[in-house]
């Protein structure tokens, strides 16, 4: 599994492999004392054999900030756009907010709405707008609005099902 974090050059990615981006509340270079959901999700997606890329918008450095770095939108905006699938884990809190994931989600949900697979846990802090848009957005398509996965687990199952990735 190929882990590429904001060192690596998104140009120089093979998006011929399954892609999953990992959108979602992110830990910031000021917040070391706060710890990634993304290190879990890692772990579940190794323990289902996952062999593609995970596209992970963090350093690898947990101090590392992306203050004044105008090139990391880009980066994610490349990553995004070329994914097979964009998993949101949306697992706000008062200290770790989302804002950029607000953004995102939204965009997305407009622009290839087919490719996301939206998770939070039942705790997460003020998500009844993102919510009731996913569902209302799908109501708009006439669709049947994919389900609010309430685990980390079970948002990464489904993100490899939405990927059609097996083992």
């Amino acid at each position: 599994m190929n882990q590429i974090r904001y060192e690596t050059d998104i140009d120089t990615v093979d998006f011929t492999k399954p892609t999953i981006f990992m959108a979602g509340c992110t830990v910031r270079g000021n917040q070391p004392y706060l710890t990634s959901w993304r290190f879990e999700a890692v772990e579940l997606f190794k323990k289902k054999g996952f062999d593609g890329n995970l596209i992970i918008p963090e350093f690898v450095s947990k101090t590392e900030s992306d203050k004044h770095r105008p090139d990391r939108p880009i980066w994610e905006f490349k990553g995004l756009q070329r994914c097979g699938v964009i998993m949101f884990w949306i697992n706000r809190s008062r200290e770790l907010i989302g804002l950029t994931s607000n953004h995102e989600h939204g965009y997305w949900m407009g622009r290839d709405r087919s490719k996301m697979v939206y998770g939070r846990p039942d705790d997460a802090y003020r998500m009844a707008y993102l919510d009731i848009m996913w569902v209302q957005d799908a109501n708009r398509l006439n669709i049947v609005a994919e389900p609010i996965y309430r685990t980390l687990e079970t948002t990464v199952e489904a993100a490899l099902v939405k990927l059609n990735w097996t083992k």
